[in-house]
């Protein structure tokens, strides 16, 4: 991984985009200051030293807000789970990806429905740039864009979100849960609210019980 590893004296802050400017429109979560944040993130020189340095203070089940690094706070909280699940992303190549010639190629897939590990085998294939899933959903973010990782639902599939977790997402949330990671960044990993997430565990802690009532 090339994240930065930052001095503490480092005056990288000097460098951003944001520096000098108010900063309220990364701290509020009306769709217009967000938009507005995340633009200025855009292209920023320093972006990847900010969300690396946020990563860094907020720690594993710390309190996330706002926008840093270019990420919403949900989309810190699914990496967050990414780098548990053993994909940490390479900022240097996300960084890559972000370019005038990648986006190009990233656009088609992202309107397709392409997950960030179809659009990483696809880079692997197409063009032999080896680069994981997670650093694909990185770049997709940098670039104001929603990459989810959950099952995609075919033509006919009415089922909500929480019925889609509750039917195929079980093991990636038992194993997160047992890495550690909270309910709100396992939403937030998969893209889900964490309404839904908990309704998929009251369905599997139910359904559970109702084994187990038959057993006995």
């Amino acid at each position: 991984m090339t994240t930065p590893i930052l001095d503490p004296n480092d005056q990288w802050r000097e460098k951003a985009a944001c520096s000098g400017s108010n900063t309220d429109d990364f701290y509020d979560d009306r769709i217009g200051p967000t938009r507005r944040a995340r633009g200025r993130c855009h292209g920023c020189p320093v972006v990847d030293s900010c969300l690396a340095t946020t990563l860094r203070y907020e720690g594993l089940a710390g309190y996330k807000w706002g926008i840093s690094g270019g990420l919403t706070a949900n989309q810190r909280r699914a990496m967050r789970c990414e780098i548990l699940l053993g994909d940490t992303p390479d900022f240097d190549e996300a960084l890559e990806l972000t370019s005038l010639r990648w986006r190009h190629v990233l656009y088609p897939l992202r309107y397709k429905g392409a997950t960030p590990a179809e659009m990483a085998v696809f880079l692997r294939e197409s063009f032999e740039m080896d680069v994981s899933a997670a650093t694909v959903r990185l770049a997709v973010w940098w670039l104001g864009g929603k990459a989810p990782v959950r099952p995609r639902r075919g033509p006919n599939d009415e089922r909500l979100d929480w019925q889609l977790v509750r039917d195929e997402c079980r093991p990636v949330f038992e194993r997160l849960r047992g890495l550690g990671a909270p309910v709100a960044d396992i939403a937030a990993y998969l893209d889900v609210s964490k309404n839904a997430m908990e309704v998929a565990i009251r369905a599997w802690n139910s359904a559970e019980r109702a084994t187990l009532e038959v057993a006995a």
